[in-house]
This record gives C-alpha cells, sequence and structure tokens, in this order.
C-alpha cells in the first residue's frame, strides 16, 4: 500500500513544464470534495437574476458590461474544474517567483501547483463566486456560482434566498465588469509574483513534510494549513501590504458599485459577506492573501468618501492607472490619497 503511494506521489511530482497543473487539480478537487446536488429551480432564477444584475450594474458602472455568454450553477467540485486553468496567470506569477527564489530544479512548478491548487480548492467550500475572494478568472467564460453558497448565507443572514442570489450576481457582474478594465489583470499577476519571490519555504519543514512517509506527505498535502506554514520571511511584508491593499480597492470599488446599483432592493446588503468563514485571513490556508469582506468593506469605505468629497470622477479616475491605487495607509487615509493623486492634477489645470 505504502510503495503504491509512494509511486503516486513521485509520479504526481514528477510532472513536465513550469506548472504542476496534476498536483493543483489533485488538491483542488480533493479539498472541494464529492459532487452535491444542485437545485435546478434555483439555478433557473439565478440566471434571471444574473440578468437582471447585468442591466442593474450597467446603468453605473463606467466599465464596459458585457453579458456572460452563459450562466451556470454548479457544485464545489465542478467549480473547481472548470476555473483551474483560469487562474494560469497567477500559477505563472508564482511559478516564475518561486523559481527564482529556490534553486531546486522543478520546485518552482511545484510550489505553483501546490499554492494555486490549495487557494482553488478552498475557497471552492466558502465562496459563492470569484468576487469573493478578488481574483478574475481569464478569460472570464461562463459565469459561475457555486450553489450552496446561496443557502448558507440565507440561513445565517436570515434574508431571503432570492435576495442572496441577487446579491452574488450583481457582486460577480461587477467583479467581472471591473476586471475589464486591460492593466488590472496584469498589475494583478505583478503584485502576486513580487510577494511569492519574497516567500521563502522552509527547507526544514519542507524536510518534514516530505520525509519518505508517503502517507504523511499525502496528509500534509491537502492540508492547507501545512502548505501556508512552508513559507515566511519578513521580507514579503511590503510585498504582501501592496498585494493587500490591490485587492481591498477592486473589492471596496466592486462592492460599492453594487450598493448603489441594488442597495435600494436589499437593506442588509453589507451583512451577506461578513457570514463568510474566510473573513480571517489566517482561515484560508494558502499563503497567498485573498480579498475577504473585512477589505473589502475598508475598501468600499474609502470609495464612498473619495466620491463624497471629490467626486464620482474622482473615484472612477483611480482606474486610469496602478500608480492611481491607494496603498494601504491611503485605504484610511483618502484626503492623504488625494493630496498625492489628485493634488497635482489640479495645479496642472489650473
Amino acid at each position: 500500500m505504502s510503495d503504491d503511494l509512494f509511486s503516486r506521489l513521485f509520479e504526481l511530482f514528477n510532472q513536465p513544464g513550469p506548472i504542476n497543473w496534476k498536483l493543483a487539480g489533485e488538491l483542488a478537487r480533493h479539498l472541494a470534495g464529492e459532487r452535491e446536488p444542485v437545485d435546478p429551480f434555483g439555478a433557473e432564477e439565478q440566471r434571471d437574476l444574473v440578468r437582471l444584475a447585468e442591466y442593474q450594474v450597467a446603468q453605473l458602472s463606467p466599465f464596459p458590461v458585457a453579458p456572460a455568454d452563459e450562466v451556470m450553477v454548479v457544485d464545489p467540485r465542478q467549480w473547481v474544474d472548470l476555473v483551474l486553468p483560469g487562474f494560469a496567470y497567477l500559477a505563472e506569477a508564482v511559478a516564475e517567483s518561486s523559481a527564482s527564489a529556490v534553486a531546486i530544479p522543478g520546485m518552482g512548478a511545484t510550489l505553483a501547483g501546490m499554492q494555486v491548487g490549495t487557494l482553488v480548492g478552498t475557497v471552492s467550500r466558502h465562496a459563492a463566486a470569484s468576487f469573493e475572494f478578488g481574483m478574475p478568472i481569464e478569460p472570464p467564460g461562463p459565469l459561475l456560482v457555486i450553489g450552496g453558497a446561496v443557502d448558507r448565507t440565507a440561513a445565517s443572514t436570515g434574508s431571503a434566498t432570492r435576495d442572496v442570489r441577487l446579491w452574488i450576481a450583481a457582486e460577480e457582474v461587477a467583479h467581472r465588469s471591473l476586471f475589464s478594465v486591460p492593466w488590472l489583470t496584469e498589475r494583478l499577476g505583478q503584485l502576486i509574483g513580487a510577494y511569492a519571490g519574497h516567500l521563502v519555504p522552509d527547507g526544514d519543514k519542507l524536510m518534514k513534510m516530505w520525509d519518505g512517509d508517503p502517507e504523511r506527505m499525502s496528509a500534509s498535502l491537502t492540508d492547507p494549513s501545512v502548505i501556508a506554514d512552508l513559507f515566511g520571511g519578513h521580507e514579503a511584508d511590503p510585498h504582501r501590504e501592496a498585494l493587500v491593499a490591490f485587492l481591498a480597492i477592486t473589492s471596496g470599488y466592486r462592492h460599492h458599485l453594487v450598493r448603489g446599483t441594488i442597495g435600494h432592493l436589499i437593506s442588509d446588503l453589507d451583512s451577506f459577506g461578513s457570514e463568510n468563514p474566510r473573513d480571517e485571513e489566517a482561515s484560508m490556508g494558502p499563503s497567498i492573501p485573498t480579498a475577504n469582506w473585512r477589505m473589502t468593506l475598508t475598501g468600499a469605505r474609502f470609495c464612498e468618501e473619495v466620491e463624497r468629497r471629490y467626486g464620482r470622477g474622482a473615484l472612477d479616475g483611480i482606474w486610469e492607472g496602478p500608480e492611481r491605487t491607494p496603498s494601504l495607509a491611503e485605504l484610511e487615509d483618502p484626503v492623504g490619497w488625494a493630496a498625492r493623486v489628485l493634488l497635482d492634477e489640479q495645479f496642472l489645470e489650473s
């Protein structure tokens, strides 16, 4: 039994190419779990509400809202299978940075597979759609909703399932609309790459994890907290802050847009995401940070204050280039952000 498992693990790690997609897929599917039934009536309502959300968001969004070619309600396992290739940009950033940081042949591909597979698999158990962790699927493809998240959110908030479905639809439509801005996904990849390049795998922990015991190795690979614990190093902290700030402003702007489009229809809109168990970053497991509801509300407060003080044009102007996005400190200081970004423009105009 151990010999068979060891052979299987050897095959799993010994994969060609810059990214170990076989390892990523195995990890993601294991964490997603077995297939679950999807309510066909709920799926039909979700599709209708996505079309309503596309219309509503288009009224306020400064970016084009392209109707999704297809809307699918899926279970976590199916979501993983459909979206994993769409995170190639993330895997490539991790692989390239890890390969330069760890001088072990093939380790960059392995670490990329571990990180991305663990991230996608863990998210699939908690998120309703890709907006909840703030990263786009490239290319966008069908608009995907994980059906079980609707019932969990409705039960925890006491809200009507239709309201929850409309919230999910509007957030995902706005998320896809925002990331149609050409430079945003490229910038996200750069920030992830810079952060991943400064994550230093702990050699002793790696050796303990891969100490020749295939059962132990197999168990470690499917524990997100073990994967996260492999990495450390304070050199990564400034790059982590830059990535967190980016996720906060993109998710916060998205939610601010949703408030403006369906806030009058759902009174407790801000409470929906707070029930997500991923709200604490530490519970995520993977060492790559993702957006959580606390970040989202921080970003949304910043957007609200910028629009109140300086107008909608100033807020939408954030997306003209990466130099205009706020730092982590500026998210709590909109006036400081305006002094850096808007004041020079006013002088130039005058």
